[in-house]
């Protein structure tokens, strides 16, 4: 691995973890979370972004069963590109917990490499897209997801870019799932164009979003104010396509005010201000999408 003098070195996560002002139900969900292994174990990628303090999955863990949530989704971090073996352990540490979302050139992979991925709880590829991607690779990837069963997730950078999506997600062949609200930023209106783009796209299309994120919505620290209006709007208009993901263990770039994620558990239900839309939210919702939970045999982690 090169040096890069550039990157960002990020905070670990708080330890130990408050415990949520509401007793969330059995069976919850986050769907969003990391683990970062040793760098001599699981090196970054060359031009790695930011480096992370090792965030491993028993501390991962421990933050779930201090908050009271059941299950989890690990989602490879853009540091590691598409050398997924550190969230490949901690699924096989994990199996009856856990399931995962990859980084992988998909239309590269073989066959037996997928099915694989499948048996130790992979269930969807994560794609980060710009407006410089093609939309025609997108709907190739579309194809194989298919074919293999798995889903999309989506980020994109900005909450504009919906708009030139939408023609290729109205008909996308695999459920997708949209990471950190759709990218808002603070200041904009959530009648903005992109904004609206996204909310005819959950109407039209299998299109599900990720409740997260709220500090790359509003950089001044909890309880991010600057994110509620979005958080709001999209769980009054679309409350059954809602689901909730910590983003464990706050990977900022920059670096901010390292969250606990008990209070982002209330704030969840501050959002929703209602007990049982939260609740729709941590455990009906993950559990329509993600189909059944995790139940797989254990096997040893070095992550």
């Amino acid at each position: 691995m090169r040096s890069n003098p550039s990157v960002t070195a990020v905070r670990p996560a708080l330890r130990p973890t408050g415990r949520p002002a509401w007793k969330p139900a059995y069976g919850g969900w986050d769907t969003h979370a990391h683990v970062f292994g040793a760098p001599e174990v699981f090196p970054y990628r060359d031009d790695h972004r930011y480096t992370s303090p090792v965030q491993p999955l028993e501390h991962y863990l421990e933050m779930l069963d201090s908050v009271g949530i059941t299950y989890g989704v690990l989602v490879q971090p853009s540091v590691y590109a598409f050398d997924n073996s550190c969230l490949l352990a901690a699924l096989d540490a994990a199996p009856n917990r856990l399931i995962g979302v990859v980084d992988i050139d998909i239309l590269a992979t073989a066959d037996d490499e997928l099915a694989s991925m499948s048996r130790r709880g992979v269930r969807g590829l994560r794609v980060a897209w710009k407006p410089v991607h093609s939309t025609k690779r997108l709907r190739e990837v579309g194809a194989r997801l298919h074919d293999i069963g798995w889903h999309l997730d989506l980020r994109v950078d900005d909450i504009a870019h919906w708009a030139q999506l939408a023609p290729t997600l109205a008909e996308f062949p695999v459920p997708v799932m949209v990471e950190s609200m759709g990218s808002p930023h603070a200041g904009l209106s959530v009648h903005d164009a992109g904004g609206v783009a996204l909310l005819n796209l959950i109407d039209d299309a299998d299109v599900w979003v990720k409740l997260s994120h709220p500090y790359q919505i509003d950089g001044a620290g909890p309880p991010y104010n600057a994110a509620l209006p979005f958080a709001r709007n999209l769980l009054a208009k679309a409350p059954d396509r809602m689901v909730w993901g910590s983003d464990w263990p706050h990977p900022m770039d920059p670096p901010g005010t390292v969250p606990d994620d008990a209070e982002l558990v209330d704030l969840l239900l501050h959002w929703s201000d209602d007990q049982d839309l939260a609740t729709k939210v941590l455990c009906d919702n993950p559990a329509r999408f993600y189909g059944p939970p995790p139940n797989r045999s254990p096997q040893t982690s070095i992550c």
